[in-house]
């Protein structure tokens, strides 16, 4: 009698046991139920955006090519209206392409992730071509000063290292616009023991509140009237895809630092 009813006993634990591990089992087929949801909502949305990224991107390029053609007949405009008073309107016209064109560049740039194609290129070259197209079509006086330390040859896409450089120097611009504005731009050798360029932009303008300090790569993000918040993300994504780092330093009130570090020589994988 006393062996049967161990038995039992011995039964009973083992169906609490059981039925233990079967409640267990079934909160982890709902969890992972759950987790399978999610991430075939994630996949969905992925594609969803992927489809609107490879539209936005033939939209952009469709825009291009009229855009691309006002753009030539404006500067011929220009040139025939020299010493005339409508060359402002001229000029109007060509400012207004070249905003466009940015905006257009920054769309395809991010629709489609960078993938830099690297060949040896000199920053300074770079950096002074787009001084001399951004100071062409500021509409109010902005000192711009540029300082090249050491050399300021690296391996890097040259195509996208511009529009790092231009998004950088438009969001400096429209920092001290009405401020008696002073812009730096300096380049130097990475202080980190990295084999880098590192380039710095620095404004004297409003400076970045800290509360929106970590969300200033986020896309759509900007806290000014105009612009697509694009710019800095932009920026973050392009740096990333050469391998390098970027970084703000900021005071409200005081001005703006941005950082960008590029390694100077061939990475794999980027290249590959």
């Amino acid at each position: 009698m006393r062996t049967l009813n161990e038995a039992f006993e011995t039964f009973r634990r083992a169906s609490r046991s059981l039925e233990h591990r079967y409640r267990l089992l079934e909160k982890k087929i709902e969890r992972l139920n759950q987790e399978l949801s999610e991430k075939n909502r994630l996949m969905e949305r992925t594609r969803r955006l992927a489809a609107m990224g490879e539209m936005a991107a033939k939209i952009a390029h469709e825009i291009r090519n009229p855009l691309a053609s006002i753009e030539i007949f404006a500067s011929i405009l220009v040139r025939e209206l020299e010493g005339s008073d409508k060359k402002r309107l001229a000029l109007s016209i060509s400012k207004g392409v070249k905003r466009l064109d940015n905006l257009l560049t920054n769309m395809l740039v991010f629709a489609r992730a960078p993938k830099p194609a690297l060949a040896r290129i000199d920053v300074r070259d770079v950096i002074e071509e787009v001084v001399q197209m951004v100071s062409s079509s500021l509409d109010e006086p902005v000192r711009i000063r540029c300082e090249y330390r050491r050399d300021t040859v690296i391996m890097a896409d040259e195509s996208l290292l511009r529009q790092v450089v231009h998004n950088l120097l438009i969001n400096a611009v429209d920092s001290v616009r009405g401020k008696n504005g002073e812009i730096e731009i300096i380049t130097e050798r990475a202080t980190n023991g990295r084999d880098a360029l590192r380039l710095m932009i620095r404004d004297n303008g409003d400076g970045i509140p800290e509360d929106v300090m970590d969300r200033i790569f986020d896309p759509f993000f900007t806290t000014k009237q105009r612009g697509t918040g694009l710019g800095l993300c932009i920026v973050d994504s392009i740096v990333k895809s050469h391998r390098g780092k970027v970084w703000v330093e900021s005071a409200v009130g005081r001005g703006t630092t941005f950082y960008v570090e590029i390694p100077s020589s061939i990475d794999k994988e980027v290249e590959g």
